[in-house]
């Protein structure tokens, strides 16, 4: 084999080994079953305030007292079904807590402290673990594709405030915020992904979620909030 050749093989080497990507991390997003249509889950109530928007049905399940168990849904705009203490919102729990335990996943970074503040953060797919996860002002920016998962595993809460300010950035749908206790967003906040809360969701005013809120033993309270499908600005590639 001449030099020239030589040098051709080298240069395709370093191409092939500058395309290949990364091995994919260990983390995967959990099926949520029947639960998956379900904007809302409830353990004891659901009760709103305000004009409400949701893409998906809602459920409760067992319920606290006597039915009904949700409340100023006059002025929802419901996109789904209510289920209230039936067969369908049993079911959806049941789903529900499988994707729950399957979402105890190994972390791949455990942070030390009180809290983990992630405004500012650019972070890559991966389990991502803390006592408690906040997200103020600033930007959270998931760092990857539309087929990585990042599992974000809080061991009490998780607080979203900072209003429009707090914003997060994801290239994909599959994100997760496994909850101890309880989740809260302040006034005016958002954020992307599916809420898996062992006890309550709580939205303030105007408050948006582009996921799922799903509480296992206690309500979700809503104010004049949007929750819609998960939706993601995929940045288009150049054409070669």
């Amino acid at each position: 084999m001449t030099r020239k050749h030589l040098g051709l093989v080298a240069s395709v080497g370093l191409v092939v080994l500058l395309c290949d990507p990364s091995p994919s991390s260990a983390q995967v997003s959990p099926s949520l079953g029947t639960a998956a249509s379900y904007s809302i889950l409830a353990g004891s109530e659901v009760t709103n305030t305000g004009a409400t928007t949701l893409t998906g049905n809602v459920g409760i399940s067992p319920g606290i007292g006597a039915a009904p168990h949700f409340s100023g849904f006059g002025t929802v705009v419901l996109g789904g079904v209510m289920h209230d203490a039936d067969a369908a919102a049993a079911g959806a729990q049941t789903d529900k807590n499988t994707a729950y335990g399957a979402l105890d996943q190994g972390c791949t970074v455990s942070y030390a402290g009180a809290f983990r503040e992630l405004a500012g953060d650019t972070l890559v797919p991966g389990v991502y673990c803390a006592t408690s996860f906040h997200l103020t002002v600033g930007a959270l920016t998931l760092s990857g594709a539309a087929s990585d998962t990042w599992i974000f595993k809080s061991a009490s809460s998780l607080i979203i405030s900072g209003g429009a300010a707090a914003t997060v950035v994801s290239p994909s749908c599959n994100v997760w915020w496994r909850v101890v206790s309880s989740a809260t967003f302040d006034a005016g906040s958002s954020l992307i992904g599916n809420i898996l809360a062992d006890t309550s969701i709580t939205f303030a005013a105007g408050a948006t979620l582009s996921g799922r809120a799903h509480a296992r033993t206690a309500a979700v309270t809503l104010s004049s909030n949007t929750l819609s499908a998960c939706a993601v600005s995929v940045p288009t590639l150049p054409q070669w």
